[in-house]
């Protein structure tokens, strides 16, 4: 009896139907009828809207299903959630879907409206996009089912509340990948230079021909063959390549309700896995006033995983990035030479030379690229009209914000260092443009 009462809801049209036996009873009363056909109507009320309960309690059940998702939800990208239904009901009956969602998603009104046939089987789908790292709470998944007027409906309940953990883009990696491994090098004009003198890694002995280096005869293997014959290198395939990224509370700036913190985290896990698919060996690092995470560069199975979780736990203090800790700390631990992919944001050109000397000194030893995130909220602010003195102000200061962007890129190639201005839409495609050029043109 008590899940009766509380599974009976009266229905989208119960009052439009009360009012209508209202209006008929003032209606006879008005024109003089008799009162028994006040009870007539009444009772006709009375009993079409137990014939509508019986029908929808008449199944135990009524409806029976479940919902189908991922374990892992991959962050920034559109995750698709099935609720699978199968009715009970030997008649045609409307329903509506309400499936509990998680209340960092902010969507309270999420429901779907069908009309579910007898016996039929339904899947509803949708996706849900979310722009944090952590764990979601689904709750239930509650089920409204109608008959005839609708004038009372019966909600049926999944208990099916679920976990689900949000992580860095993994889509991603399987998305850039076909750009990665496709031959779409050499319509980029780019192609491997030769390169002369010694390398890290001895490929072959080989006849001496001229333009060879004649420091590298092998004279062992000249005295055994009769001919000069010299050693060949070519560059070492396993370099170390460190995705390094600024957690500090720059990186907070929400860009499409997300986070730059999480741009750079997503195209550094995609980066990792195309770095570990072209033999090299990922590495990781993050910092924001001292460096508090760091991964080793490799290239075993496992690496991948290892990064993975690290930024999945990744996530901001709200300290100012010190680069100068970064510098000490890369020039004293990493004592190979590598390739480090730096993911910052600089406010102005004042705050960028605060931090230049220290990364000059790590483009001493290393090999830097430095990805800056563009703002983009200043094309519209520099192309916008002006209609009083306040937008011209606005105007042209993001100008000259615009200006000190592009002369902290400049600056930087002054200095020898690879710089990209991006924007957080377009970080993946450009970081990984970034590491196929230096590959192609054989920097590393």
């Amino acid at each position: 009896m008590s899940s009766f009462l509380f599974g009976l809801y009266p229905g989208p049209r119960f009052l439009t139907g009360l009012a209508c036996c209202v209006g008929l009873l003032i209606f006879f009363f008005i024109i003089g009828l008799p009162s028994w056909t006040a009870l007539i109507v009444i009772g006709v009320w009375l009993s079409y809207s137990a014939f509508e309960v019986a029908i929808l309690f008449g199944k135990e059940s009524g409806i029976v299903g479940h919902r189908e998702m991922a374990a892992r939800f991959s962050n920034g990208d559109a995750n698709v959630v099935n609720i699978y239904l199968q009715s009970k009901f030997s008649k045609t009956v409307r329903i509506e879907i309400i499936d509990e969602l998680p209340f960092l998603f902010q969507i309270r009104d999420l429901s779907h409206l069908y009309k579910l046939t007898a016996f039929e089987n339904y899947t509803w789908s949708y996706t849900l996009k979310p722009v944090r790292r952590g764990n979601y709470e689904f709750g239930n998944t509650l089920i409204l089912v109608r008959w005839g007027l609708g004038f009372w409906q019966r909600k049926i309940s999944f208990n099916n509340p679920a976990t689900v953990a949000v992580y860095p883009s993994f889509l991603q990696m399987s998305k850039y990948e076909l750009m990665a491994f496709g031959n779409n090098a050499s319509e980029r004009g780019l192609r491997k230079l030769p390169k002369r003198g010694v390398g890290l890694e001895f490929e072959q002995i080989k006849k001496f021909a001229l333009g060879d280096d004649i420091r590298q005869i092998n004279w062992r293997a000249t005295a055994r063959h009769g001919d000069v014959m010299v050693n060949q290198y070519t560059e070492e395939k396993s370099q170390n390549i460190y995705q390094c990224i600024d957690k500090g509370r720059l990186m907070a700036f929400p860009f499409d309700n997300m986070y730059l913190l999480d741009y750079a985290i997503n195209a550094a896990l995609m980066l990792s896995n195309i770095v570990l698919k072209k033999g090299d060996k990922a590495g990781l690092m993050c910092f924001d006033n001292k460096v508090s995470t760091h991964i080793t560069a490799s290239k075993s199975r496992s690496a991948l995983h290892h990064i993975l979780e690290h930024l999945y736990h990744v996530d901001t203090e709200f300290n100012n990035a010190d680069h100068e800790k970064l510098s000490l700390w890369t020039l004293a631990k990493l004592n190979q030479r590598s390739l480090i992919f730096l993911y910052t944001y600089f406010v102005n050109f004042e705050s960028y030379k605060r931090k230049e000397k220290h990364l000059h000194a790590i483009s001493k030893k290393h090999l830097l690229i430095v990805i800056i995130f563009k703002n983009t909220g200043l094309d519209q602010l520099i192309h916008q009209k002006s209609k009083n003195m306040r937008d011209l102000y606005e105007q042209v200061l993001a100008e000259q914000q615009w200006i000190e962007q592009l002369h902290i890129q400049k600056r930087l190639r002054t200095l020898g260092i690879e710089c990209v201005l991006t924007t957080p839409e377009n970080l993946g495609v450009d970081s990984l443009n970034k590491y196929l050029e230096l590959k192609a043109l054989g920097k590393i």
